[in-house]
């Protein structure tokens, strides 16, 4: 009895421990299903035949499928399964595999997802069934094909642009791109210039000056470069700050002005020709006074000889010292005409303006004294140097001496016997940071409604023939040309009054070298 007894409580126990592991199993089992049904995936078990045994809500409310459905068909309305099938290469090696699939939905649009697929296995290893589980990834497929179209757009653009477009970085300058027109301003292809740096366009000996220039400045203008063939290039660089792929970079547009400047030193070497013709006669009669010494001279020599007399050794001496001065003195003259009228390429060097002045004087003095004009100096001694070019410069200040002695004299043929000071006034000197130039007379000076077209080209107040109209407009690019700056005013005379300022050279090159 008592064995019955124990009989009966231990399968009593065996129940209960058999009904406790039912309840897990079924608790697992509803835990699985309610993790099967509720993942943001779809989700499909397929045999081989590629029939669909299971799915859930995920794949029911996606696809719509019917009983028995063949996965082919559920997905994509297939009537075969497709080419690249990862299920079925799961079902041959038993391995993970995954691909990116598509369908057309029946308003026209497409639906995108990705696939993966696993085995699955009986209690002896054997693969009974493949799963699939589909993500849905078509938002994110819409914005990679609208960031792509973006792209292929930007670049459509980006290589028509006409002029050439770099992409530099801050930092180094390398060139990170550049679009198609760089190939036929500088003859580089785009490929050959990506990773390179986009100083190597300027001359060795400017690179410094431009690095620094580059990420401070907007525009840079009439800048110097050199192509693949080593052929100058003249070129305006616009520089804005950008981003590109996620970086902060500098957006550098270049304006090819090689064609632009030629036409304008045409016309300045035509106004140098005007002005030099101008002044033939002074520059005769600037030579003729060496000439005559050297005349008288040798005459005196010869005459000595002839007569067979004793030259003196002092006398012979001073003889021909004065005919050595005077063919010094007559070179300096032609070798400075001959330099004013070449035609050279512009390039920028340290340049004193007092010396530049003087030498413009030099070579109008003749002129004005003929005009018994007087040129009253005010120059400011040991005054910094600044960046220009020394023979473009002196074309300035020559083409402002010619107005100034004109304005004089226009002025004296109407004064009619009253008094008048024929007055030059030239002004040098430091302000703000900045050498100052004034060229000041005591002419007629110019009246306030044509200071604003007065340096447009082809804008003279003279007499038909007496002026090309050219001078100060010429005059005016080249101040530019200089990062300087002119203006005209009225002086206590009523005469006209030209103010010119140059930033200083070593102001510039301490702002580099403290970066």
């Amino acid at each position: 009895m008592m064995e019955m007894t124990a009989i009966a409580v231990g399968i009593v126990v065996i129940a209960g421990v058999i009904g406790v592991l039912i309840w897990k199993l079924l608790r697992q089992r509803y835990e699985y299903q309610t993790l099967f049904e509720s993942v943001p995936c779809a989700i499909t078990v397929q045999d081989r035949d590629f029939r669909l045994l299971r799915y859930n809500r995920e794949f029911a409310e996606n696809f719509s499928p019917s009983e028995g459905a063949y996965c082919y068909y559920a997905y994509k309305g297939r009537t075969r399964k497709c080419e690249v099938c990862p299920v079925e290469r799961t079902f041959k090696d038993g391995k993970f595999h995954s691909s990116e699939e598509t369908r057309v939905n029946r308003d026209g649009s497409r639906k995108y997802w990705i696939v993966k697929t696993a085995p699955v296995k009986n209690a002896k290893g054997e693969i009974v069934a493949a799963m699939e589980m589909c993500l849905d990834v078509t938002h994110r497929k819409l914005l990679e094909e609208e960031l792509e179209k973006s792209e292929r757009k930007y670049y459509a653009i980006f290589n028509n642009i006409p002029n050439p477009v770099f992409v530099l970085s801050p930092e180094t300058h390398k060139i990170l791109d550049c679009n198609q027109s760089v190939e036929s301003v500088y003859g580089y292809s785009p490929e050959e210039m990506i990773s390179h740096s986009f100083l190597n366009l300027f001359p060795e000996n400017e690179r410094k000056h431009y690095a620094f220039m580059i990420n401070r400045s907007a525009v840079i203008n009439q800048v110097r470069h050199f192509g693949k063939r080593d052929q100058a290039i003249y070129v305006n660089v616009r520089v804005s700050p950008s981003e590109f792929l996620g970086r902060h970079v500098l957006l550098v547009t270049i304006s090819d002005i090689t064609k632009r400047l030629e036409a304008e030193q045409q016309l300045s070497q035509a106004s140098k020709l005007a002005t030099l013709g101008e002044m033939a006669t002074g520059v005769a009669h600037e030579l003729n006074q060496p000439l005559t010494v050297i005349k008288m001279a040798s005459s005196f020599l010869m005459k000595k000889v002839r007569q067979g007399e004793a030259i003196a050794p002092a006398l012979l001496s001073n003889m021909t010292e004065k005919i050595n001065n005077n063919v010094d003195r007559a070179n300096r003259i032609i070798s400075h005409m001959r330099d004013f009228a070449r035609k050279s390429d512009m390039s920028l060097e340290r340049v004193q303006v007092n010396e530049v002045l003087e030498n413009a004087c030099d070579i109008f003095s003749q002129q004005l004294r003929l005009r018994e004009i007087d040129v009253v100096r005010d120059m400011a001694e040991r005054l910094p140097v600044i960046m220009a070019d020394g023979g473009r410069l002196e074309q300035v200040f020559i083409n402002l001496l010619v107005n100034a002695r004109d304005a004089i004299e226009e002025k004296w043929a109407t004064m009619r016997g009253e008094a008048a000071e024929k007055k030059i006034f030239l002004t040098t000197g430091l302000r703000d940071k900045k050498v100052f130039v004034e060229v000041s007379d005591t002419g007629t000076g110019i009246s306030e409604t044509i200071r604003d077209k007065i340096f447009e080209p082809f804008f003279t107040s003279k007499e038909v023939g007496k002026g090309t109209g050219l001078g100060l407009s010429i005059s005016y690019g080249i101040v530019k040309e200089f990062q300087g700056e002119i203006r005209v005013t009225s002086n206590r005379y009523n005469g006209a009054c030209f103010h010119m300022e140059f930033p200083i050279y070593e102001l510039t090159q301490g702002a580099e070298n403290g970066r």
